[in-house]
């Protein structure tokens, strides 16, 4: 007969473990994906040819480094996103399903637009996969808070966080058609997004926007 401890080890939600360690896995094949599709001729260092192929090729390898960039982004903030979430849900399992599916297209989007960077077509489609990555990260982000609130509402700094993460979506959104108007707008729009990651201080955020820093060095968002 089982005791009490083990009805309760039963009944305990699980743990989002699983769904970072499936996460995890999908996001090695997609890098991995990635990058076997930077492919140079056998004889790319004989004679003059070198010039020519890489002139042809570092556009490729240009977007290459930023979709790394982006998904090892994603991957930092999927980790941060999933501890507000005390508990497992099915939502979340779902929510978290659309976002890898969207994920998973970065290698086919960074193919097309490595081999046509200056084709508004591929630009455009490029800035479409991104955008739906932001979109569901968001949404993803939204699920886990409201799993860990107590009171039913998205808390203050994550919701400033998602301020943040709408508008850097709809600069992705914007450089769909930008593709088609200057194509030299939306691909500068596509590079200054991740980099403002790194250079958080350096986007003129509005003060009601801005998080309050720890005094203490926490895990870099």
């Amino acid at each position: 007969m089982a005791n009490l401890s083990e009805l309760q080890a039963v009944e305990r939600p699980p743990s989002t473990g699983r769904i970072e360690a499936f996460s995890d896995a999908v996001i090695a094949i997609v890098s991995t994906i990635m990058v076997l599709e930077l492919k140079l001729p056998v004889d790319f260092l004989n004679g003059g040819q070198f010039t020519e192929i890489l002139a042809a090729f570092w556009p490729r390898l240009a977007v290459y480094a930023m979709s790394f960039v982006v998904i090892a982004i994603l991957l930092i903030n999927h980790h941060m996103v999933l501890r507000a979430a005390p508990h497992s849900t099915t939502s979340l399992y779902w929510w978290n399903a659309n976002f890898l599916f969207w994920l998973s297209l970065i290698p086919l989007s960074t193919s097309i637009f490595g081999n046509a960077p200056f084709e508004p077509a591929a630009v455009a489609f490029y800035g479409a996969i991104l955008t739906a990555n932001a979109v569901s990260f968001t949404l993803l982000h939204r699920c886990a808070v409201m799993i860990g609130s107590k009171t039913g509402k998205v808390d203050r700094i994550h919701q400033l966080i998602i301020y943040k993460d709408s508008f850097f979506t709809t600069l992705y959104a914007l450089s769909v058609p930008l593709a088609f108007a200057s194509i030299y707008i939306a691909i500068a729009i596509l590079f200054v997004v991740p980099a403002a990651y790194f250079f958080p201080g350096y986007v003129p955020w509005p003060s009601s926007w801005r998080i309050p820093q720890p005094r203490t060095p926490k895990f870099w968002r």
